[in-house]
């Protein structure tokens, strides 16, 4: 039940970040200058307290971070709506919201880490991710379709913060992680021991034992943890480069008010994708190959010619994203031994205000073109650094 309740209130967090920016630009008819001072302190915001909580979190505190986060998502909710101030709404927004979202998505990916079996955390964290895109498509599809007005966002809101706090389970004692980082080490032991029989080939051969042992011991070594931080800054941060060109291409096929309706057809195809590859056995595949051929698919947003073709390829491109990012959060997970699972989301929001900063620079300098080759570069990069 908690799962649940949780992949829900982790959809709340994310239909409201998108939410609340569009009612900033919509509703209030905030500037330019205004709409992006807002996305870069949101990130700004997110990092600072990831940082500063993640650790207090991990170590046992996940259910008052799960309440301070539905205090703070209600509350930014409540000071926005019906407001005509522009300036209360960016507050509300970009620290507020920004808060609440570091709080909740850390309570939540420590719950599941504790209370889950570390044999199958990559199964469950492809389902928490798919089950927390399906419902933002169902919101964002509902507020399209006049189902979610404002009031109601803040009555679901409060409902979801409700039940998601009353239902995450505390962490008592942090054993689930204690427990795999203690078979990772007995299963490298029980390699290296039985590695041991092959002593009498070895000395017949023309390396020496200890030279075999260093080698063995090298390709037995588990993947470092920085290489999926550092693949998921790159592949956002070349991402979000040419993403924040996307938006205003859309709306002038579709108009702005159709954009909604095809984000939340794109968070659909992001879960189903998600179910997909879930039940394929996890591997550097899956994050390879979804980061190429997302590569490949970057230049044709030069090319795209209608409503159809613009459509399908955010669709594509989310889906694609949303696969390489849950199949490297897994990798991190096992990698870090489901420590600083914080340090994830933090290197999201700083490849995001890399990424935006970079694109806006060259497509204002040297043009769309520049953007989409740094984009493409910095995907096979990430591609090459996932694990």
């Amino acid at each position: 039940m908690w799962l649940a309740m949780s992949s829900v209130y982790l959809a709340v967090l994310s239909f409201t970040d998108l939410w609340l920016f569009l009612y900033l630009a919509l509703e209030l008819g905030a500037d330019p200058l205004t709409l992006g001072m807002a996305s870069s302190s949101w990130s700004l915001v997110f990092v600072v307290v990831s940082l500063l909580s993640g650790r207090i979190v991990e170590g046992g505190l996940n259910r008052l971070a799960a309440i301070a986060s539905s205090l703070l998502l209600c509350l930014a909710l409540s000071l926005t709506l019906g407001s005509a101030d522009t300036a209360r709404a960016l507050v509300a927004y970009s620290a507020l919201h920004a808060a609440s979202a570091s709080l909740g998505q850390t309570a939540t990916s420590v719950t599941v880490l504790e209370y889950v079996s570390y044999e199958e955390w990559a199964r469950y964290n492809y389902l928490s991710s798919y089950a927390t895109l399906a419902v933002r498509g169902v919101l964002l599809t509902a507020a399209y379709y006049g189902l979610l007005t404002a009031p109601w966002v803040l009555l679901t809101a409060v409902a979801a913060s409700t039940a998601y706090a009353v239902s995450l389970p505390p962490i008592v004692i942090p054993v689930e992680r204690t427990l795999f980082r203690v078979a990772r080490q007995l299963e490298r032991v029980y390699s290296y021991v039985k590695f041991t029989s092959l002593l009498p080939r070895i000395l017949e051969s023309e390396l020496s034992p200890s030279r075999v042992f260093e080698l063995r011991w090298e390709a037995g070594r588990d993947v470092p943890s920085y290489r999926p931080l550092l693949a998921a800054l790159v592949l956002v941060a070349s991402s979000d480069a040419l993403f924040i060109l996307v938006p205003s291409l859309l709306s002038s096929y579709v108009g702005k008010r159709d954009s909604v309706l095809v984000y939340g057809l794109s968070s659909l195809a992001s879960a189903s994708a998600l179910a997909l590859v879930s039940r394929v056995p996890a591997g550097r595949l899956v994050t390879l190959s979804s980061g190429l051929v997302r590569a490949l698919l970057v230049p044709f947003v030069l090319h795209l010619g209608g409503v159809g073709q613009a459509v399908a390829f955010l669709l594509a491109a989310s889906a694609l994203f949303n696969v390489f990012n849950t199949s490297n959060y897994n990798a991190y997970v096992r990698s870090s031994g489901g420590q600083g699972t914080f340090l994830y989301r933090v290197m999201l929001e700083l490849g995001s205000a890399v990424g935006s900063a970079v694109g806006g620079l060259l497509a204002s300098r040297y043009g769309v073109p520049h953007v989409v080759v740094f984009s493409v570069v910095g995907h096979v990069v990430a591609s090459l650094l996932a694990p």
